[in-house]
């Protein structure tokens, strides 16, 4: 009779352990699924217009001095269509700027909608496709967005990188006066705010003793 209960047991543990092991292959399924969903644009390799043309437009300038308006465009646009990246060629477009020049875009592949950037995921994100494409085509989110909700992303993340963008913009020029002052208050108040953050006081004691 103990026998018999005894490899009863053992019959309702295995099963139980089967049941644990599919769920598990489960979990893990649905976590991988979960992590290709949330790709981000962060995670991606990215081409950007805006410093490409610029680097043109300086060449451009200097081997053709006096050109006009549109004759600066024709051979900008046509060093663009030059440059590729990974065998992959692009279409661009261009848009009137208050400066008097133009403000380029890449043209996406896929939606033909326009774009500052492109975004190519990595090898590993098998159901992506492997080209250059806008956000928007390959469900990419920002980081921001998945860990909007995280204490230290608001409080630290957040802020720095938005220092970082006000600092990059500012030293790029080409920005009205009332702009740039309106930059800077955002700035300092960010910086402010930054560092009466019990959070960022922790992060900081944590990258200075290499702790992250």
């Amino acid at each position: 009779m103990n026998h018999f209960i005894y490899n009863k047991n053992v019959i309702i543990f295995k099963y139980f352990l089967s049941l644990l092991r599919n769920n598990i292959k489960n979990i893990s399924h649905l976590l991988e699924r979960l992590r290709i969903m949330q790709l981000t644009v962060e995670q991606c390799y990215s081409v950007c217009v805006n410093p490409l043309q610029k680097s043109i437009k300086e060449t451009v300038e200097k081997n053709n001095p006096g050109c006009s308006k549109e004759e600066m465009r024709n051979l900008i646009y046509k060093e663009l269509k030059d440059f590729s990246v990974n065998e992959q060629y692009f279409e661009y477009t261009s848009i009137n700027n208050f400066l008097g020049g133009y403000r380029w875009f890449f043209v996406c592949p896929k939606c033909k909608n326009r774009a500052t950037k492109l975004f190519l995921p990595p090898a590993e994100a098998k159901n992506r496709e492997q080209r250059y494409l806008c956000k928007n085509c390959h469900k990419l989110k920002n980081q921001s967005a998945i860990q909007g909700q995280n204490s230290m992303y608001k409080k630290v993340t957040r802020p720095i990188k938005r220092m970082k963008e006000i600092e990059d913009k500012i030293a790029r020029g080409h920005l009205r006066p009332e702009k740039i002052q309106k930059l800077l208050d955002e700035h300092e108040r960010l910086e402010r705010d930054l560092k009466a953050s019990p959070e960022y006081r922790l992060f900081s004691f944590k990258k200075k003793h290499d702790l992250l």
